[in-house]
């Protein structure tokens, strides 16, 4: 784990943008918020696997309320729907369509850093097994988890970007 500024973060998100990745805005804003950051390299799958999703609505196939929500219960859910988020499309969850797109043309170069945040009290009873919040990333974090699940591809380290204190 190492400790990164703002000037550093911002820097990187302009590289990953200009490469033409997606930054979100949301992300940029918090780098500027008081509190710290730091770069975590994941180098195990079982590791990233253990980084806990979110909880929306528009994604509840894969996260029904009050279940663990680590990456491999989330991505394990996909099983339900074929493993294919456009099955998840076309029964209407149109917030998977990214997720179609990224599946298709994963690259991990094009991965960038996936933020992170510290877990709350429901997360950690919820998913005991997590270690961090997934604040931006979701998209292609849930499309990794799937590969990785599904031994798709092989495992490659991850780069978190750790937020702290917890980010809403």
């Amino acid at each position: 784990m190492v400790e990164i500024d703002s000037t550093q973060v911002r820097d990187a998100l302009r590289r990953h943008e200009a490469a033409g990745c997606h930054v979100d805005h949301r992300l940029c804003r918090e780098v500027e918020q008081p509190g710290q950051m730091f770069v975590v390299a994941i180098r195990a799958p079982d590791e990233f696997l253990r980084l806990v999703w979110q909880s929306i609505s528009d994604a509840r196939p894969l996260v029904p309320v009050d279940s663990p929500r680590t990456l491999r219960d989330c991505a394990s859910r996909l099983r339900s729907f074929g493993w294919q988020f456009r099955t998840l499309v076309e029964r209407g969850f149109p917030w998977f369509e990214k997720c179609v797109i990224i599946d298709e043309s994963f690259d991990y170069s094009k991965l960038g850093w996936i933020a992170v945040t510290p877990l709350i009290d429901g997360e950690k009873r919820d998913s005991p097994d997590g270690t961090y919040y997934v604040y931006d990333g979701v998209h292609k974090s849930i499309v990794l988890a799937k590969k990785l699940l599904r031994n798709e591809l092989e495992f490659k380290p991850v780069e978190l970007l750790l937020l702290t204190p917890r980010r809403k």
